[in-house]
């Protein structure tokens, strides 16, 4: 009789067991058809919510760094077949809100042989600077080339740089809406004059931010964007540059004389140093030929 009882126990213990686990695993992709199930789903509903990660966008990003201005995304970006991010959703009260109303002053890109990877808009010092978006102060900090400078990660997994600040108005960690006061204008680190210096960056790559935003109504252009290989080909440039080689211009050369002696065309010189064929050289100047 005993050996019954414990053969029963045994049974009834082991069915329990894995109709828990088993109400644990179903309550992820099927609705409860009782009240007791429900409570099952309403506690690892709960559980779910206090153990997500307390940053915006994790999904993207595996580590969150109130000291490192560089996120370091490898070759993830270079990959990218397409992102789709919604950059607002007006159904959720999200909106835009353009930093500073100052005009543009220095574009993304090349400026001489060094690349420029953000926007900078005119402004005087102790001008307001606010968050473009919705997100969570991930670092504030004095850089010796961006100054003072502020990085928001936003939800949707880009991060918006404001740099050459004279003051900073937020902290790190701290919650920002759009249109919030994150520091004030000026020339601080490596500046020739008052600006902010303003980043896209999508998983610690730069974006032509001009490719998302219109200055001169300082309104997105569209709520959602699609990020491919497009976005990113510039760093493929950069990536060369490493192993470029340079020609100082001696009296009497030409754009013509130059590319035969390094065997290449006009066209390439023009490309890699941002010219024209027409442009009069100047005797020491220094030219990018491979």
């Amino acid at each position: 009789m005993k050996n019954i009882l414990l053969i029963l126990v045994f049974i009834i213990s082991s069915n329990l067991s894995w109709a828990q686990s088993k109400t644990k695993k179903d309550t992820l992709h099927y609705e409860s058809k009782n009240d007791s199930l429900d409570l099952v789903n309403n506690f690892y509903d709960l559980l779910d919510s206090l153990t997500k990660k307390l940053y915006p966008a994790d999904d993207y990003y595996n580590y969150w760094s109130t000291s490192e201005i560089e996120y370091k995304a490898g070759d993830s970006v270079n990959r990218t077949d397409s992102v789709m991010l919604v950059l607002i959703n007006p159904l959720k009260s999200e909106k835009y809100v353009h930093p500073n109303s100052g005009n543009i002053t220095s574009g993304f890109g090349y400026r001489r042989h060094r690349f420029h990877y953000g926007t900078d808009i005119d402004l005087n010092t102790g001008d307001p600077v606010y968050c473009a978006f919705d997100g969570m102060v991930r670092l504030t900090v004095y850089h010796g080339t961006l100054g003072k400078v502020v990085i928001v990660r936003h939800f949707n997994g880009l991060e918006t740089i404001y740099a050459h600040l004279s003051s900073i108005q937020v902290d790190s960690n701290q919650q920002v809406k759009a249109g919030d006061l994150i520091g004030l204008g000026g020339s601080t680190g490596r500046s020739t004059g008052s600006h902010l210096h303003f980043e896209i960056r999508f998983l610690g790559a730069a974006l032509n931010s001009e490719t998302l935003i219109d200055y001169k109504t300082q309104s997105l252009i569209a709520d959602t964007v699609w990020l491919t290989k497009k976005n990113f080909e510039y760093l493929h440039r950069i990536q060369s540059d490493k192993n470029a080689s340079y020609h100082y211009v001696k009296a009497g050369e030409t754009l013509s004389a130059i590319a035969r002696r390094y065997g290449t065309s006009v066209n390439k010189l023009c490309y890699l140093n941002g010219i024209k064929e027409t442009k009069i050289l100047q005797i020491g100047e220094k030219l990018r030929v491979k």
